[in-house]
C-alpha cells in the first residue's frame, strides 16, 4: 500500500498539470463547439471528398513511415544490441545525436538533396541514369523520406532496449535443438522483441500523424496532411472553428489507434508472460 501511495503522490502533479493544461481546455472547447456549431464542421469534413482524401493521405503516410522506420530500425537496433565491438557506444551516440538537430534544419537538408537541382538529381544525371531532373519535392515520397529520417531514432531506441534484455541462453537453446539462425530469429528473437517493435510503431505512427514541420516544408501545398490543413484553415482562411474540428478529428483518430495498439501490446505481453511461466 505504501508503494502504491508513493507512486500516486509522484504521479499526482503530472496528472494535475495534464488535466489543467490539456484535458479541461479540450473538453471545454469540444462541448462549446457542439453547442454552438451543432456538428456543422464535422459534417463538412466527413462529407467532402477533399478533406477525406487528406485524412487518408495522412494515415497512409504514417503507416508507410512506420513500416520504413521498422525495416531500417530493426536491423540497426539488433546490431547495436548484439555487437561487442568498441563502436557500440559510438553507435548509441550517433542514434541519439539527431535529437540535437532541429527538425527544420533536417527538412531543409532534404530540400537541398531532393530539389530539382539538388544533390540526388545531379548524381543521377552525372551517371546518365536520368536525362532530366525528376520531381521529388512536394510529393509523398519526399515527406516519407524526411519523416523516416526524423523518427528513425525513436524506433531504434525502442527496439534496442528490448533486444538487450533477451536472454541469449534462450537463443542458444533454440540452436542446440537444431534451429538454424533464421529459424531462431523468427521463432525466438523476433517474438520476444515484439513489445519493443509495438512501442516503436506506436511512437512513430503517432508522431507521423501529428508532425507539421516536415510535411509543410517537403510537401508544401501540393501534398497536404491533417496538420498542414489545420495550419491553412487558421493562417489562410482564418476559419478557427473548422480548424478546431479538424484538431479533434485528428486527436480522436490517434486515441483510437492508441487504444487498439495498447490492447495488442497487452495481449503480446500476456502471451510472452505465459510462455515464460510454461
Amino acid at each position: 500500500m505504501k508503494e502504491k501511495r508513493k507512486v500516486f503522490l509522484l504521479a499526482l502533479p503530472c496528472a494535475i498539470t495534464l488535466l489543467a493544461a490539456f484535458i479541461i481546455p479540450m473538453v471545454y472547447t469540444f462541448i462549446k463547439a457542439l453547442l454552438t456549431d451543432n456538428l456543422t464542421y464535422y459534417t463538412k469534413f466527413f462529407t467532402d471528398p477533399f478533406y477525406l482524401k487528406i485524412f487518408k493521405n495522412t494515415a497512409v503516410l504514417s503507416v508507410k513511415t512506420t513500416v520504413l522506420t521498422l525495416l531500417l530500425g530493426y536491423p540497426t537496433a539488433y546490431f547495436i544490441a548484439r555487437t561487442k565491438s568498441k563502436i557500440k557506444g559510438f553507435l548509441i551516440i550517433a542514434t541519439i545525436f539527431p535529437f540535437l538537430v532541429s527538425a527544420v534544419i533536417r527538412a531543409y537538408g532534404w530540400m537541398v538533396i531532393l530539389g530539382g537541382s539538388g544533390l540526388l538529381n545531379q548524381i543521377l544525371m552525372k551517371w546518365n541514369i536520368i536525362e532530366a531532373p525528376i520531381n521529388l519535392m512536394y510529393t509523398e515520397t519526399a515527406v516519407m523520406i524526411g519523416m523516416a529520417q526524423l523518427l528513425l531514432p525513436y524506433m531504434i531506441l525502442a527496439i534496442t532496449g528490448v533486444i538487450q534484455s533477451i536472454d541469449k541462453n534462450v537463443e542458444n537453446a533454440a540452436r542446440s535443438l537444431g534451429a538454424n539462425p533464421v529459424q531462431t530469429f523468427v521463432k525466438v528473437t523476433f517474438p520476444l522483441s515484439a513489445p519493443g517493435v509495438i512501442s516503436g510503431c506506436i511512437l512513430v505512427f503517432t508522431m507521423s500523424m501529428t508532425s507539421y514541420i516536415t510535411p509543410q516544408l517537403l510537401g508544401g501545398a501540393q501534398y497536404l496532411t491533417m496538420t498542414t490543413l489545420i495550419y491553412n484553415q487558421i493562417k489562410t482562411t482564418y476559419n478557427l472553428e473548422f480548424a478546431n474540428a479538424i484538431c479533434y478529428i485528428l486527436v480522436f483518430a490517434i486515441l483510437v489507434f492508441q487504444v487498439v495498439s495498447n490492447g495488442l501490446s497487452n495481449s503480446v505481453n500476456k502471451r510472452l508472460g505465459s510462455g515464460k511461466n510454461a
